[in-house]
């Protein structure tokens, strides 16, 4: 279970890292706006990434409190 918190970590920190990048991306910015007609393509990776980083971060404590 504490390498599966670790995962979820790891995974969480690539989606908030990527959902900031296109969201401070003009080229990404401009292309959601044409395409969808939004402005910050990626908020939905940052909140994915947070969800994901809270999940693990309980998963590691869950499992440091079980031995």
């Amino acid at each position: 279970m504490f390498i599966l918190g670790i995962i979820l970590i790891i995974a969480g920190l690539g989606c908030a890292g990527f959902g900031f990048i296109q969201n401070n991306s003009l080229e990404a910015q401009i292309n959601s706006l044409l395409s969808s007609g939004t402005a910050n393509p990626g908020t939905m990776f940052i909140i994915i990434g947070a969800v994901l980083i809270v999940v693990g971060v309980v998963c590691c404590i869950a499992s440091k409190k079980k031995q």
